[in-house]
């Protein structure tokens, strides 16, 4: 009986219930206190890792077509480790945590890079608690290199210096890198467009644009509207033939051809034809003249085709070259080089960026192309042109001349040899490569 009595007094006992409750509620709120404060850090860890996998999946895939596959992986993991180098809240001090892990899963065809990484995160006070050690937070990002939507202008020195000298070569491989470079990035938006300015002198060929020169200088009593034959195939616009520069302001600037047309650049002979008794017609035009026309904005073949092509002629006018870039992409001039009412593009277009892209490597004899380049470029950059140049050993006062048209400092490349051309051109493509994130 006396057992069963102590029974009973402890069941009705309310001594110490309270130290129970409160040591019970205790744990309860140091637990939540210790996973809150954990969560948070996991969060803010997570949420490092995806800014470092998101700048790494950038990097990747800006430079998916530029680098071989290792190199793309190597950059990706090496961002994702710079950028989360520095995170303090993984664990206790002196702990040092391992790197994150980092998976790379680049894919040429559709020009996407996905970027997984996984770091484990150490636990502070959940560990103190023997709730568990380490918790692992992940982030997954895909990023994609779109061809940017961009009309884009190549002016690019023919000379016969610069031909004589191998530069005419390397450059033009280097030009039709750019281009394979830009067209293999996935199209979202409109295609890009390409022109090319080749210049010597200041002579252009403007094939088949008969109506911008002046008025009554064509010729026109030619086969077949009279008997005769002629040395030259088809329509004689079509054949090698130039404008000389116009005279006074619009001889300047982007003036389109209906107000102020050019001097025409054409000399034709003849001679009666002894098995004929009729009259043969022979293009002798100066051999100033370029054979190689201005190519409106337009396909990238045909400007890559006619970049294999192009030949050394005359001087280095690129004060002259760099004001047909303008009327290239100039608005005042749309419907005029083709019939294209879209081209060239308001300069003010919020979708479409005009690129111009100066490679060259000599002085001009006409020092005048100083002062006429430094006006232009000026002008361009105002109307929101971006103007890189790639400059290939130019000599003083050149070389001060194009360093001051690029847009900025970073727009300007001083190469010496094929592999600096390379390696300039690479870095222009990549920064004119749009990255995007699908989905």
């Amino acid at each position: 009986m006396p057992f069963l009595a102590h029974i009973r007094r402890f069941q009705r006992a309310e001594d110490g219930t309270a130290l129970l409750i409160f040591a019970l509620a205790l744990f309860i709120v140091i637990g939540g206190i210790a996973f809150t404060l954990d969560m948070s850090r996991f969060l803010a860890v997570k949420s490092r890792l995806a800014i470092a996998s998101e700048m790494a999946a950038v990097a990747a895939a800006k430079n998916l077509r530029f680098l071989e596959a290792a190199e793309v992986q190597q950059l990706a993991i090496e961002t994702v480790q710079a950028n989360f180098r520095n995170v303090n809240l993984l664990g206790y001090a002196g702990e040092t945590p391992p790197p994150p892990v980092v998976l790379v899963t680049p894919d040429l065809a559709s020009g996407e890079v996905t970027v997984s990484a996984q770091a484990a995160v150490t636990t502070t006070l959940l560990r103190a608690l023997y709730f568990f050690d380490d918790v692992t937070v992940a982030a997954a990002v895909t990023a994609r290199q779109d061809r940017p939507e961009a009309e884009i202008a190549l002016v690019i020195e023919a000379s016969d210096a610069f031909a004589a000298s191998g530069a005419l070569t390397e450059v033009t491989s280097a030009a039709r890198d750019v281009i394979a470079a830009l067209e293999a990035g996935t199209a979202t938006g409109e295609a890009i467009s390409w022109a090319l300015v080749p210049f010597g002198n200041a002579l252009v060929n403007v094939a088949p644009h008969k109506e911008w020169v002046t008025p009554g200088l064509w010729p026109l009593s030619l086969p077949p509207d009279i008997p005769g034959t002629t040395a030259w195939t088809g329509d004689l616009a079509e054949d090698r033939w130039c404008v000389a520069p116009r005279a006074g302001a619009s001889g300047e600037e982007a003036t389109p051809p209906a107000g102020a047309p050019f001097p025409l650049i054409l000399t034709l002979d003849s001679e009666i034809d002894a098995a004929t008794g009729l009259p043969h017609f022979t293009n002798v035009t100066t051999a100033d003249c370029r054979a190689e026309p201005i190519l409106s904005l337009g396909a990238a073949a045909a400007v890559s085709a006619e970049l294999g092509l192009l030949g050394g002629n005359g001087d280095a006018a690129y004060g002259r070259a760099m004001l047909w870039a303008e009327r290239l992409l100039s608005p005042l001039w749309q419907g005029i080089w083709t019939a294209d009412p879209a081209h060239p593009a308001a300069y003010d277009a919020a979708d479409i960026s005009k690129v111009v892209l100066l490679i060259a490597g000599s002085a001009a004899t006409d020092t005048t192309e100083n002062a006429r380049l430094a006006s232009v470029c000026t002008r361009m950059k105002g109307n929101g042109i971006t103007i890189y140049v790639i400059d290939y050993l130019a000599p003083e006062p050149a070389a001060t001349v194009f360093a001051a048209c690029a847009t900025t400092a970073g727009h300007y490349f001083r190469v010496s040899d094929a592999a600096s051309l390379r390696n300039a051109a690479f870095s222009i493509a990549k920064f004119l490569t749009v990255v995007r994130f699908p989905g």
